[in-house]
């Protein structure tokens, strides 16, 4: 009797050290495929190309899916997932693993990425550009769209701003004024009247009042806004009362990063509170 009684002990205990083996087995990462540093490698050499180059947004989200999968198998065999003590624990773990991965990833993706580059605009752009001018009333000013004399892929791409001035109902002239500016600031700037001639040819810092909430000029902030382009101000002592210069100069950087009119106006309308914005050199 007790010679069966410990047989049948014997047994349990094999099959419990069986069953311990076999989950141990299944607790172990995969050996066939690639070693998790091989992917967290390859993430880090991604996220380097991504940071050091500013690509174009399909390469970008190529980068960036591809960052996302080498991601899945070191989660996956992470102590943290491996630990649970259940199949379903371990699913879990890893959904919620990934997730945090990928808002982190999210996050790093719009940190790197590039600016939107000057090009003919789309229908879709065109219309809010539009909409948003027709806004204001410009038929009492005299719009000239102007650029450098010397940058033909600059004047070119301003010729198309004639169009759509003039659909919103603006008086706009109907050429690309080519001029040569003693001060000529990079990407897109508003002139107005103002300052004077005589001072301002004699000091490098001469300005003049620029009405950042004038309604002519605030509709045409929010208009180049609406296609992510930020204009900066300026004044003129050379032009006339009712006369409005959009001067397009070399393409910056990003044309997206506000300027201080961006600053100015937001603090004129009431978007944002406090003391007047610093002007930005």
């Amino acid at each position: 009797m007790n010679g069966q009684k410990s047989r049948a002990q014997r047994r349990e205990a094999a099959r419990a050290l069986a069953k311990e083996l076999l989950r141990a087995e299944r607790r172990k990462p995969s050996v066939a495929g690639l070693d998790s540093g091989w992917y967290l490698g390859a993430f880090v050499a991604l996220g380097l190309f991504l940071a050091a180059s500013k690509n174009g947004s399909r390469v970008s989200t190529t980068v960036l899916a591809a960052m996302a999968l080498c991601l899945v198998s070191p989660i996956w065999r992470s102590v943290f997932v491996q630990s649970a003590s259940s199949r379903a624990g371990r699913n879990s773990r890893f959904v919620g693993l990934t997730l945090v991965a990928l808002v982190l990833l999210s996050l790093f993706g719009a940190y790197v990425w590039p600016p939107i580059r000057r090009h003919t605009l789309t229908t879709k752009e065109q219309a809010s550009f539009e909409n948003a001018l027709r806004l204001q009333n410009g038929d009492d000013l005299d719009v000239q769209i102007a650029c450098p004399s010397d940058d033909e892929k600059t004047c070119t791409y301003a010729q198309q701003y004639i169009n759509l001035v003039g659909k919103a109902h603006w008086n706009v002239e109907p050429y690309v004024d080519r001029v040569a500016l003693t001060r000529a600031l990079d990407g897109v700037t508003i002139y107005r009247r103002g300052g004077n001639k005589e001072y301002s040819s004699k000091h490098r810092d001469a300005g003049g009042y620029f009405e950042i909430n004038e309604p002519h000029v605030v509709a045409l902030q929010n208009a180049f806004d609406s296609i992510h382009i930020e204009p900066e101000g300026g004044t003129n002592p050379d032009l006339a009362e009712k006369v409005m210069v959009i001067y397009f100069g070399p393409e910056r950087e990003d044309e997206a990063q506000p300027t201080n009119l961006t600053r100015d106006i937001e603090w004129a309308t009431g978007k944002h509170t406090g003391r007047f914005p610093v002007q930005q050199p």
